[in-house]
């Protein structure tokens, strides 16, 4: 045989190889992970009430990855050129912000080198229907190129622990920010928070639950400092688990995901937990000193029917709160990357949040 091609399997041999150790190896972190996470009493393995817990999840991030790929049609601003970071931005990875049950809780900041201190903040909170989804990619990474600290938030998932677990996180994040201040160059006065689909609903929570006691939580502590955000932007995030009709829409492609999710968000049937439905349902919380809501969502949305954000501008409004909503026309679940979004996200941002005295 040819002294090169023999060289050129071999190369090709060893670079197989190397690929197969390195899946092996996500595979035994993965396994690692999976064992900490539903080892629940602590012994090793997982009994078979532990797998059928781990398989559940694992089908609940399938359909959760699978609703999020159904586009009805596709944005036309590359989705690729919007998640990369910014020049003179330095990205700080995985700063742990609390501890819950031994659960380290991590996020990451994207913050301008060259942007006079203090900086105002977006925490970005990511989908993934409480069951999945990671603080990377973070969706408005962008915004660090705009002047904003990006804080890009984990929050406990549903495998892990059920609300109000996911919104004491949220607020630990904003007093986290305010205690960190001085350490980050974050401007403790000017936070804002956006979001999608499950995020979405979560910084919808954080904008009208300032004051609700039962919410704060006391996740990574700084209690002295406050939870409330200046400015929510939500995009296509549900805001109300209490009517029949919210929860699951017969005109829906997916009718049953939003219920699915709620399942194992409230512990069981929004019916049989109709005050936890309420304490996680934004409208339910609405008040006069809530801030301004920019929310987004598409009308041809077939996993969150666009009336949850219908319902939560009209009661912001009727409240005679400052709100906005943009029904992106021929958009499907998950609109940021739709032509003018982000731009009209970033304008909102900047109004309440840039171009405010203290």
């Amino acid at each position: 045989m040819n002294m090169t091609i023999v060289v050129c399997l071999l190369g090709a041999c060893g670079f197989l190889a190397a690929e197969e150790q390195k899946a092996a190896d996500r595979k035994a972190q993965w396994q690692q992970r999976m064992l900490k996470q539903f080892d629940k009493d602590g012994n090793g393995r997982l009994d078979e009430e532990e797998k059928k817990a781990l398989l559940e999840y694992q089908q609940n991030r399938r359909e959760s990855k699978a609703a999020e790929s159904r586009p009805s049609s596709q944005p036309t601003t590359s989705a690729v050129r919007l998640l990369q970071v910014p020049a003179d931005v330095k990205v700080i990875k995985d700063v742990e912000y609390a501890k819950a049950n031994d659960q380290s809780l991590l996020l990451d900041i994207y913050q301008p080198e060259k942007t006079l201190r203090p900086l105002p903040v977006i925490v970005w909170v990511h989908g993934g229907a409480w069951v999945s989804g990671s603080k990377e990619p973070c969706q408005i990474v962008s915004f660090s190129g705009k002047g904003y600290a990006i804080v890009s938030m984990n929050y406990r998932l549903t495998g892990v622990a059920q609300f109000p677990a996911q919104i004491n996180d949220c607020k630990a994040v904003i007093r986290w920010v305010r205690a960190n201040a001085d350490k980050y160059g974050f401007d403790p006065d000017r936070i804002g928070a956006a979001g999608g689909s499950a995020g979405g609903h979560l910084v919808a929570l954080l904008g009208t639950s300032g004051d609700v006691k039962e919410l704060e939580g006391d996740v990574g502590g700084n209690l002295k400092y406050s939870s409330r955000v200046r400015a929510v932007c939500n995009f296509c995030g549900p805001t109300d688990f209490t009517r029949a009709d919210y929860v699951r829409d017969a005109e829906q492609n997916e009718p049953e995901i939003l219920e699915k999710a709620l399942v194992r968000l409230l512990g069981g049937p929004w019916q049989e937990h109709r005050e936890a439905a309420n304490m996680a349902s934004p409208v339910y919380h609405i008040s006069k000193d809530d801030p301004p809501f920019l929310i987004v969502h598409g009308d041809a949305d077939r996993v969150i029917p666009i009336k949850h954000s219908q319902m939560l501008y009209d009661k912001l409004k009727a409240a005679g709160l400052d709100a906005t909503l943009n029904i992106v026309k021929g958009g499907s679940h998950g609109v940021g990357g739709y032509p003018g979004v982000l731009d009209q996200a970033a304008a909102f941002f900047d109004k309440h949040l840039k171009n405010v005295s203290k």
